[in-house]
């Protein structure tokens, strides 16, 4: 019993001798292991939320079936035989393989890593410039929370994936660093410009970093700032320059080749985008995420402010930053990486030596206890296909939808901005009226199709509702009660989320 009872204390010696030597590492590894769970415990719910992720579903189902990418509208009744442009057709044929491997749940995989891999980009930009682990940790989760508005299964997940790997390059050259990977960059934007129109923002982040050595040498405000950069000069601007060169003739490298530049001026020009779409609209600062990105801001301009010196390239890039972060909330995530440039690079480290981001023997460890948290997760959420139908069933109109297939009906259909993405997905043989492909409708289109959905002046007169032999609207629009009592319609179906009104016989 004595040698027993020795045995157990001595054994318990040596496990807190253990901890004691290792508790720093342990409290890295769990502290990591929670900053990575962090966008699983937000983006894993048993429902499919975006309203645009259905017509890209069914441009890459189109696209695969038809083995070439559409010429003309296939989806719409208005944009029917008219010229469109799938530029984002990389992103559509990758998701549909995905939703046709892993079902729904692929949608959901995809964000989840697409917002893993950014965090990795985000982690190295900090960390490479941080030496304090409090302080990589602290911006690395600022910059998450600043970032989750953005998590959703759109291809602007990816732009600002790529847009953190060239601000990475960036910097680094910046800094008077270089790797043979950085010549890696070209082959990014050749994917980039086939999956997303904002490759634009990672060619104008190249081009104010080419022009801000000169303005640095040349303008009086930032004249002398130069002479205090002795990591940035100018053997480094060739290389700059020439990779800028190269990315910008990747992006040419697509179906569309010099047309994708025509579709950049007419999207800038669709002004009207900014009134009625939601994400075009300025931040409410009514979430964590928005109040997150004005720290952010704030912060950076107080560091750009007390520095005797700044270089032209942050001061350029804030500015520009935060007119496209005030302007539309879709583009936050621009503010946030932008004011993480400023912060970092006031942290840069005077050596260079290598600081380990995940402690030393520590990423088998924090992957396998990140593994276990989704997991715990899916198992906690029953995240299976049956769930996300259930769930998704009460956003959209999945058994109306179902309804109008059983009974044949064969249109023209008349349906909300909201639902028509989903309607191209689950009816794709009915031309929907309306969805959020702005660049097709146009401004004037989607402003008529809303005042008449919300029962505006003239409601009656909507060409396209006149028309319509069959209109699936949302159970709570003011236009499904003004249907009941028009004569001209009658409901054939109705649940908790829709009502089908079919013409009158």
């Amino acid at each position: 019993m004595a040698s027993s009872s020795i045995e157990s204390h001595s054994t318990a010696r040596r496990w807190m001798a253990w901890l004691g030597c290792h508790e720093e590492t342990l409290r890295r590894t769990a502290l990591l292991a929670v900053l990575y769970l962090l966008p699983a415990v937000w983006i894993l719910l048993p429902v499919v939320f975006d309203p645009d992720i259905w017509w890209h579903l069914q441009t890459g189902k189109w696209i695969m079936e038809h083995g070439t990418l559409p010429a003309t509208d296939p989806f719409s009744a208005y944009g029917e035989g008219k010229p469109w442009v799938a530029y984002s057709w990389l992103f559509e044929i990758s998701m549909y393989g995905l939703v046709q491997l892993c079902g729904e749940r692929g949608i959901l995989l995809y964000t989840l890593v697409g917002v893993w891999l950014t965090m990795l980009v985000l982690h190295r930009i900090i960390g490479t410039r941080c030496s304090d682990f409090v302080c990589i940790s602290g911006l690395l989760a600022v910059s998450v929370v600043a970032l989750s508005k953005m998590f959703t299964p759109r291809p602007w997940l990816l732009t600002i994936l790529f847009f953190a790997i060239t601000l990475e390059v960036v910097l680094s050259l910046r800094e008077g660093r270089h790797s043979r990977w950085f010549w890696l960059l070209p082959f990014a934007y050749g994917v980039w410009a086939n999956i997303h129109i904002q490759f634009i923002y990672g060619l104008g982040l190249l081009g104010v970093a080419c022009v801000a050595p000169l303005v640095d040498r040349y303008v009086p405000p930032f004249k002398d700032a130069h002479a205090t950069m002795t990591t940035w000069g100018f053997p480094q601007w060739p290389k700059l320059l020439g990779l800028t060169a190269l990315c910008a003739l990747a992006t040419f490298a697509t179906p569309h080749h010099v047309r994708l530049y025509s579709i950049v001026i007419e999207l800038s020009a669709q002004t009207g985008m900014w009134e009625y779409t939601q994400e075009m609209q300025a931040p409410t600062f009514r979430t964590v995420a928005d109040w997150a990105m004005l720290a952010m801001f704030s912060f950076a301009l107080v560091w750009l402010g007390r520095r005797r010196s700044r270089s032209s390239f942050e001061v350029l890039l804030m500015c520009v930053a935060a007119a496209s972060a005030f302007r539309g909330q879709r583009d936050i995530w621009f503010l946030v990486l932008a004011s993480l440039s400023v912060l970092v690079s006031q942290q840069v480290r005077e050596s260079r030596e290598h600081v380990s981001i995940v402690p030393h023997g520590r990423l088998v460890p924090v992957t396998l206890v990140v593994a276990a948290g989704v997991m715990c997760i899916l198992g906690y959420r029953g995240i299976s296909e049956a769930k996300i139908h259930e769930n998704t069933a009460k956003a959209y109109p999945i058994e109306a939808a179902a309804f109008v297939e059983q009974q044949r009906y064969t249109g023209p259909l008349y349906n909300h901005f909201d639902w028509g993405g989903y309607l191209i997905w689950r009816l794709p043989y009915l031309k929907v009226a309306m969805d959020g492909r702005a660049n097709i409708h146009g401004d004037d289109r989607i402003k008529r199709s809303i005042t008449t959905w919300t029962g505006g002046p003239g409601w009656k007169d909507d060409p396209e509702l006149n028309e319509a032999q069959v209109v699936i609207a949302k159970r709570d629009m003011a236009l499904a009660s003004l249907l009941r009592l028009d004569p001209r319609f009658r409901v054939a179906y109705e649940d908790q989320v829709a009502v089908v009104f079919v013409r009158s016989e």
